[in-house]
C-alpha cells in the first residue's frame, strides 16, 4: 500500500486488521494526522463505504482495502515497513470446525513480524477471556520460536504471560465501546518486536 505524499516516506504507519467500520482508524486517523492510518478487513462493501466516509471528512491519512488476512497478508505489506499492527475483537469461532479461522496462528504471526520495523508492535484485544488465552499461547510460542535471535525477538511488554491493562491508543473500536458499557473487561496484549 502507497503511502500517501503529504505525509513522507517516514510516517509511521499503524494497521488495523479486521478493522469493520474502521471505527478505530477513523479515530486514530483524526487525532494523529502525521501518522498513516490503514484498515483492512475481507468485506469488500464495507471497506468501500469507510473510504467513502474518510473521502468526506477529507481524511487523506487514512486507507481501507479489501484483504483475506489468512490467505493474502504477506503480499500487502513491504518488509519492515509497518509500525504498530492493531487486531482488536477478532471472531471467537467457538465452533471446533471454524477454529482454522482464528486469525492469530503462526503463519500470520510470522507474516506481521517480518512486515514490522525494528521496535514495531503487534496489538491485541478480545473480549472474550478463552480466545484472548489461545492468542496470548501462539503469541508465547512466536515469543519463543524467535528467541534465537535477539534482534529479531518478539516480547510482551506487559511481561511473559501478562495481559496488558487499559487502553493506551487513541480510539476505541465499536466493539470495545459495547464491552466496557455492558461493565465487561477487555483482554489486552501488546507485543514489541526486534527492540
Amino acid at each position: 500500500m502507497a503511502l500517501p505524499a503529504q505525509l513522507g516516506p517516514d510516517c509511521l504507519v499503524e494497521v488495523e486488521l479486521g478493522c469493520a467500520d474502521g471505527q478505530f482508524a477513523f479515530q486514530l486517523a483524526r487525532a494523529l494526522p502525521e501518522v498513516f492510518v490503514v484498515g483492512l478487513d475481507i468485506r469488500e462493501k464495507l471497506m468501500a463505504s469507510n473510504r467513502s466516509l474518510a473521502a468526506e471528512e477529507g481524511l487523506a491519512n487514512v486507507e481501507f482495502g479489501y484483504v483475506n488476512l489468512n490467505v493474502d497478508m504477506d503480499q500487502v505489506f513491504a518488509p519492515g515497513s509497518v509500525d504498530r499492527f492493531h487486531v482488536l475483537f477478532p471472531d471467537p469461532w467457538f465452533n471446533a470446525k471454524h477454529r482454522k479461522r482464528r486469525v492469530i496462528e503462526p503463519w500470520l504471526l510470522q507474516t506481521l513480524c517480518v512486515q514490522l520495523r525494528p521496535g514495531g508492535e503487534i496489538h491485541f484485544a478480545s473480549d472474550v477471556f478463552e480466545v484472548a488465552l489461545e492468542a496470548m499461547a501462539e503469541f508465547e510460542a512466536a515469543v519463543d520460536a524467535l528467541a534465537t535471535d535477539a534482534a529479531q525477538g518478539l516480547r510482551n511488554m506487559a511481561g511473559a504471560w501478562t495481559f496488558w491493562r487499559g487502553n493506551p491508543f487513541e480510539g476505541q473500536s465499536r466493539r470495545e465501546d459495547s464491552t466496557l458499557d455492558r461493565g465487561q473487561r477487555v483482554w489486552r496484549m501488546r507485543y514489541l518486536y526486534g527492540a
